[in-house]
């Protein structure tokens, strides 16, 4: 289970987020049941369309906006997001690096572990362990991008996990993992992993590679293929090497955070060699990975420290909203949002037609704001806190055709726009008229709302999960309810019946 604060009109509560696993057929009866009550309505506002929206006289059709009450919160242990391997065995893309000095969102440290096997087992080289010379070992980690300063410089330290990995189990971002004795290191400035690498027999880009010591490389070749070999077979071979740690070291000025690829090919662990051939000495190498016969595990730990930024001034309750909501992807922070005024609205003006119900926000600059190294998120999500069963739930009808989630008729996409003092900031507009007229015309309960910066999305008893941002990339500032140039709001277009 897991747990997510949330608010009444007095105090925060603790809600009991529940997962439970139906079957297919069960999952489709409930999308049944949701788009048979839709179409069971007398009014159905999103029929419509946005594009097609009656103009408004204020006779008949009305344009207005309503409060919105929004307060911010770090995430949660038991919301962190988890990360396991897909139907293929991928892993996906874990976050390296530090962020020091962001002055809005303040520090982020993240760490990899992992495991790079041999291919099959047992294994062996190509001579008796005494028979073959080393040349050097090499952890080479596919980047794929980096947020933050590409000028920064880290130093990235490669260290021997100490405790087994389990691959049957799913960990999120909050998991830690002992390590102990120091393998590598290297400094660089984080543009270099764009660079094309020409090496032996190959050439590659996009590539972080660490040279490994010479006493750890050594011992990799010094392993036979006995029944009491570490390459016998994979049992063996993990109790010997349980994986690697890769972590930034601490102390550094280092404001970037870098994701790799652990499940491409580009990942592995490369053993460069001579062996003697026909009376000659030949030079190769040998690769271990991550996905083979025996995928490997991997975590991925990502610290996020608010201490001495703006954001750390603007979590936490606010009964009436803040003015400024601070949201960073996950695992960063969520804001809480209640609409009293719809259920004012909906008891004032009775049955009505919407038309339109749109929540509009927009990035407020602040001091700290650095929009070149830490760029504003591609997609903000809304999701609604169920009370009645204690659980968070998707805008089926409002985000969702056939059961598979349409981000450009939900919305909540970035789009660029100019502010009152005309700078470009960004803006996301997601549309709730489905889930509006409900309140409107069936008294559906007025729920709490959760939006933010999620990397992926899913709700486990309606089998729904996909990747939605990049880990730990994206933050943004936006306007709460009681801003005074740009407050998040409500905005309905409605007519009278």
């Amino acid at each position: 289970m897991a747990t997510l604060r949330v608010s009444s009109a007095n105090q925060y509560n603790l809600l009991t987020v529940r997962y439970r696993t139906l079957s297919l057929k069960t999952f489709s009866f409930i999308l049944f049941l949701h788009f048979f009550a839709a179409s069971c309505t007398k009014i159905k506002g999103t029929d419509i369309g946005a594009d097609l929206l009656p103009a408004v006289d204020n006779i008949v059709t009305f344009d207005t906006t309503l409060e919105i009450i929004a307060s911010v919160f770090p995430t949660e242990d038991s919301l962190l997001p988890r990360l396991g391997q897909d139907y293929n065995g991928n892993i996906g893309d874990l976050v390296l690096g530090q962020i020091t000095s962001d002055p809005q969102f303040g520090r982020t440290s993240a760490s990899m572990f992992f495991e790079l096997k041999p291919p099959s087992y047992p294994y062996y080289f190509e001579n008796t362990a005494d028979s073959l010379y080393l040349d050097s070992a090499v952890l080479c980690l596919k980047w794929t991008n980096t947020f933050g300063d590409t000028n920064s410089i880290q130093t990235i330290n490669v260290h021997r996990v100490t405790e087994t990995l389990r691959i049957d189990t799913i960990y999120n971002t909050g998991k830690t993992v002992r390590y102990g004795d120091l393998i590598g290191t290297k400094t660089f400035v984080t543009k270099e992993l764009d660079d094309s690498l020409f090496l032996f027999r190959q050439n590659t880009n996009n590539q972080l590679r660490i040279k490994l010591n010479t006493l750890f490389a050594k011992s990799l070749l010094a392993f036979d293929t006995s029944t009491r070999s570490p390459y016998y077979n994979d049992t063996t071979f993990r109790n010997i090497f349980k994986g690697f740690a890769v972590v930034p070291q601490t102390g550094s000025s280092a404001n970037a955070l870098m994701s790799f690829d652990i499940s491409d090919t580009s990942t592995h662990l490369r053993i460069y060699y001579r062996y003697d051939k026909n009376g000659k000495r030949d030079t190769t190498f040998r690769d271990f990975e991550y996905k083979n016969l025996n995928t490997g595990a991997a975590i991925n730990n990502i610290i996020r420290s608010y201490n001495g930024s703006e954001a750390a001034r603007h979590l936490g309750v606010r009964p009436r909203g803040d003015s400024l909501i601070y949201l960073q992807a996950d695992p960063g922070t969520y804001a809480l949002l209640r609409l009293p005024s719809l259920s004012e609205f909906s008891a004032k003006k009775g049955n009505v037609m919407i038309h339109l119900a749109q929540l509009k926000t927009q990035e407020v600059i602040t001091p700290g704001r650095k929009p070149d190294i830490f760029p504003t998120p591609f997609f903000l999500y809304l999701e609604k806190l169920d009370s009645p069963s204690n659980a968070i739930r998707p805008f089926l009808t409002d985000a969702y055709l056939g059961g598979k989630y349409e981000p450009f008729v939900f919305g909540g996409q970035k789009k660029l726009i100019a502010d009152p003092s005309n700078n470009v900031v960004s803006s996301y507009n997601i549309n709730i008229t489905r889930y509006v007229q409900g309140i409107i015309t069936r008294k559906d309960p007025n729920l709490l709302l959760k939006l933010h910066v999620p990397y992926n999305v899913r709700y486990d008893d309606l089998l729904i999960n996909f990747a939605l941002n990049g880990l730990g990339r994206g933050q943004v500032v936006l306007g709460g309810g009681n801003h005074s140039r740009q407050p998040m709001k409500l905005r309905l277009v409605y007519s009278k019946l």
